[in-house]
């Protein structure tokens, strides 16, 4: 992830484009998630002001990334407001997967692991078995553990 630097409230209003849409992410249990409900997925940058603006009532850290990636931090939630430019560029374009795709590992919009669930999708490879076991041959059924 880029740089960041802890924002004031004039540098903050400066870095947000009222007019554009925000992605919203969650970090819940170590992972980025955007939330459940449809409306609140995206929000215009006039409610990231709002939001941010509030944020001092709760005691949030606020920081700013490059690409106007913004942070607030509470005891209480961690989020991330991503402008929908910077959001199509710069992460995951897989079904339900937030994940950076910028760090080298990704191909065609797709994060590392999306990329390489891809790949194994497009040369026959997908199972539903660990991918690193070796398939049996047609002919042999699966080996059952003995019951006696």
């Amino acid at each position: 992830m880029p740089q960041s630097t802890i924002a004031t409230a004039d540098g903050l209003r400066a870095e947000i484009d009222f007019e554009s849409e925000y992605v919203v992410h969650v970090h819940e249990d170590g992972v980025w998630t955007r939330p459940k409900s449809a409306e609140h997925r995206t929000l215009h940058g006039i409610d990231v002001w709002h939001a941010i603006r509030r944020s001092h009532h709760y005691a949030a850290d606020i920081r700013v990334f490059e690409y106007g990636i913004l942070l607030l931090t509470s005891a209480a939630a961690t989020l991330r407001f991503i402008p929908a430019g910077t959001y199509d560029e710069y992460f995951c374009s897989g079904e339900d997967c937030d994940e950076y795709s910028a760090d080298g590992e990704g191909w065609e919009g797709l994060c590392g692991n999306c990329a390489d669930r891809a790949y194994a999708a497009e040369c026959g490879e997908e199972r539903d078995a660990d991918l690193n076991a070796a398939p049996l041959p047609p002919s042999q059924p699966p080996v059952l553990p003995s019951t006696s």
